[in-house]
C-alpha cells in the first residue's frame, strides 16, 4: 500500500515530509532532452532520489499512457504518487511534486532478525540508517542554493536546448 496512508493502517506510524525550498523548474522542451521514454512530469524529483540511491518501487497510476490498463495482482488500489524504495530497503519515499516534495517514511519492518544484514554496517540499526538518509535529504530539500545547483547540474547533463545545425 502507498505510505502516505500509513496512518490509516497504523495510528503510531506517520510520513515525514519533506518540502521543496525550491520547486522544480518548469523547462519548456524537457521531453526533447531527455532519453527516449522518460517521464518527464517528476523529472528533477526523481533525479534528486536517484542521487540518493532510492530506486522505483511503483510508478503512479495517472503517469502510465491512459491506453495501457495497468494491473498488479500484489496491488488492489491506483497509487496516486509515485514511490521509491533506498536500496537499504531502509526507507520509502513518495514522490508529491512541486514545492511539496516528499513524504518520507522510515520501514520499520526491516530489523534485526529480518533484512537487518542488508545493512553496509551490522552494528547500524536499520532506524538509524534511515534517519542519517532522511536528515541528508532534508538538508538538500531545505538549502535553496543547493537546489538551485542540484537543478542546474541536472540541466547541464541533458545538453543544449537544442542540437546544433547541420553541416553538409
Amino acid at each position: 500500500m502507498e505510505i502516505g496512508d500509513i496512518r490509516e493502517r497504523n495510528a503510531f506510524q506517520s510520513c515525514f515530509p519533506l518540502r521543496l525550498a525550491i520547486p522544480p523548474p518548469i523547462v519548456p522542451g524537457l521531453e526533447k532532452r531527455v532519453p527516449e521514454g522518460t517521464h518527464t512530469t517528476h523529472y528533477f524529483e526523481y533525479a534528486l532520489l536517484r542521487r540518493f540511491d532510492f530506486v522505483l518501487d511503483v510508478e503512479a497510476t495517472n503517469l502510465y499512457p491512459k491506453d495501457v490498463d495497468v494491473s498488479y495482482s500484489y496491488r488492489r488500489a491506483p497509487f496516486k504518487h509515485s514511490q521509491f524504495v533506498h536500496k537499504s530497503g531502509a526507507a520509502f519515499v513518495q514522490v508529491l511534486g512541486g514545492s511539496q516534495g516528499f513524504l518520507f517514511l522510515t520501514n520499520r519492518l526491516l530489523g534485526p532478525g529480518r533484512m537487518g544484514s542488508a545493512m553496509k554496517s551490522k552494528e547500524q540499526k536499520p532506524e538509524a540508517a534511515a534517519e542519517e538518509i532522511r536528515i541528508k535529504l532534508q538538508e538538500i530539500c531545505a538549502d535553496e542554493a543547493a537546489l538551485i545547483k542540484f537543478y542546474d547540474e541536472e540541466l547541464a547533463a541533458l545538453g543544449p536546448d537544442d542540437p546544433p545545425p547541420l553541416s553538409i
